[in-house]
């Protein structure tokens, strides 16, 4: 079942819930929403934050050097490393996510 745009669902990183997400939509196999951190977020933000700063830096340069290019990738091995799992408020559902993207507010992801 695709939750209905705008479900408010709550964001779970390694069984700590660091945030509220309002689902927006979905683009083929990716949800996207908007993201509302809590405290505990914290925790986490420094490995979302580091990929979200090379991700823009390698579109503002087109091409990043060999130590950017090597540090996007250990942060993405970071991120990856992070179980993630949505808990969809209104039909008390629990998604697994295989992969998640927080850039800002911005939040994206695939389930398994």
């Amino acid at each position: 079942m695709v939750p209905y745009p705008y479900e408010p669902a709550q964001l779970y990183l390694n069984n700590t819930h660091v945030g509220e997400i309002r689902v927006r939509g979905w683009e083929g196999s990716w949800g996207y929403g908007e993201f509302r951190p809590n405290h505990e977020f914290s925790k986490f933000a420094p490995i979302f934050g580091l990929w979200s700063l090379l991700l823009h830096a390698a579109d503002d340069e087109r091409d990043l050097s060999d130590s950017a290019s090597e540090e996007l990738r250990r942060a993405e091995y970071e991120m990856d490393a992070v179980r993630a799992k949505l808990y969809l408020s209104n039909s008390k559902e629990w998604r697994d996510i295989a992969q998640l993207n927080i850039d800002g507010a911005l939040v994206e992801w695939k389930e398994r």
